[in-house]
């Protein structure tokens, strides 16, 4: 709960009208304030002794440091205002500066597939969606010498591809990195209409078939934001003036067999190499959100590469999205003993003894290395059985832990330690059984 409150009200709160101030946030001044926030709502989040350092913290937690966090906020204003203004290279100073400063690929800023909302209340062509038991059994029942069209596109990888297959026509079409599938199955849509109006088509039926449900909705929509979707509608409504024009949805990979050409023409598309310049069309904004969160996740990792302390929550931690949501789902008392553990913070005795709690690091179970997080978790020649019975193996490495099920490292500690969340707690009496059972 603390989290979602830091990242969904404290974040976006302390970054409102960043693109005014983003240039603070290189002044190291700032960026220690800005740290010091950090710091206390993560102690907040993992329950963490308060000697942890802040960058393990941010790495076991998947976050940026919150001058970078407030930077890529800028970006995001800056692109956002960029749309409303075509701006020139002597423009991008002072605070749209960042548009120049935030090291993305310039092609991102180059040419957006966005425009200002069109209204299309007249839609002389129709959109049909049939339930699959339609298709089940037979399709739908079209009128007698239509000319059936089905389109179709792909991404594979990085490349994208659009294939159009119908009556004296088999087009496979190359698109290069940038495109979604999204504008691939508009561009599919757009080409087989623009082919339809070469051939000076009139007074008969053309069906169009896509297994596309978002493209079609996007052509039957009352608005549009997008210029290829919008060139598609005008192609369509053009074609529509002297036709019957329907686009209908078909259900993908399931053996019909027009849509299953289509689908290996676009596959070919996206298998070719393209030719040309690029970007083949304007980039969407999920392009863009998706480059910006590429942004965040090499920020993320390079941050946590470049740190030459932290000895022993380097040993264990990398940073991963998918690992802090399952390290996140525990309760307080069990995130606050896995973040100790991961970061070496912890009741252990070579960490008491580095605190002047203690005078001996010895390991409590074997009485022969020192008693560190990775001692204990990893090698342990004492506690192999319970390893190799909770963990499946007798002898680990600090990364096995860390992509290990979180709560099956918490039952192997409070397995071999009932004491240690207790112990945990900052404020708690600092307690532990020796070998020959006294405290």
């Amino acid at each position: 709960m603390i989290h979602w409150v830091y990242s969904a009200i404290v974040r976006p709160r302390l970054s409102y009208a960043s693109l005014v101030w983003w240039p603070k946030t290189t002044q190291i001044s700032a960026q220690k304030k800005l740290d010091k926030l950090q710091r206390l709502a993560c102690l907040s989040i993992t329950g963490a002794m308060p000697s942890i350092p802040s960058k393990a913290l941010d790495a076991l937690l998947y976050l940026l440091p919150l001058h970078q966090y407030v930077q890529l906020e800028a970006e995001k204003g800056a692109l956002r205002l960029k749309r409303t203004k075509q701006f020139q290279q002597g423009d991008l100073k002072g605070h749209l500066q960042i548009l120049k400063d935030f090291q993305l690929n310039p092609i991102l800023i180059m040419n957006e597939d966005w425009m200002e909302t069109e209204t299309n209340f007249s839609v002389p062509f129709k959109v049909i969606e049939f339930n699959r038991s339609v298709w089940e059994e037979g399709g739908p029942i079209t009128r007698p010498g239509s000319l059936v069209f089905y389109t179709d596109g792909s991404k594979i990888g990085k490349s994208t591809g659009a294939g159009i297959t119908g009556p004296g026509i088999d087009v496979s079409i190359p698109m290069g990195q940038w495109p979604t599938v999204f504008q691939a199955e508009i561009h599919a849509i757009l080409t087989c209409t623009n082919i339809c109006l070469a051939r000076k088509h009139r007074y008969a039926s053309i069906c169009i078939f896509s297994d596309s449900q978002a493209a079609l909705n996007a052509l039957k929509a009352y608005t549009c934001q997008s210029k290829l979707v919008w060139e598609c509608i005008l192609s369509l409504k053009k074609l529509a003036v002297t036709n019957d024009v329907n686009l209908y949805w078909v259900p993908g990979h399931c053996g019909i067999e027009g849509n299953e050409k289509a689908d290996l023409l676009a596959r070919l598309g996206s298998s070719t190499k393209f030719v040309g310049p690029e970007p083949f069309c304007g980039l969407s904004t999920s392009c863009l959100k998706s480059e910006l969160k590429s942004w965040k996740i090499s920020m993320i990792e390079a941050n946590w590469r470049a740190l030459s302390t932290s000895r022993q929550s380097r040993s264990f931690i990398t940073p991963c999205n998918r690992i802090t949501r399952s390290l996140l789902s525990l309760n307080k008392a069990d995130l606050s003993m896995l973040t100790g553990l991961l970061t070496g913070h912890c009741p252990s005795r070579y960490h008491l003894k580095k605190i002047g709690k203690i005078t001996d690091d010895k390991c409590r179970f074997c009485n022969f290395d020192a008693e560190t997080s990775e001692h204990l978790l990893c090698q342990c020649s004492v506690l192999i059985q319970q390893r190799l019975r909770i963990l499946g193996k007798g002898i680990l490495m600090p990364n096995e832990i860390w992509s290990a099920e979180p709560k099956k490292v918490r039952n192997f500690l409070k397995e071999v330690i009932p004491s240690w969340g207790e112990m945990q707690s900052p404020s708690a009496t600092i307690t532990y059984s020796l070998s020959d059972g006294t405290n």
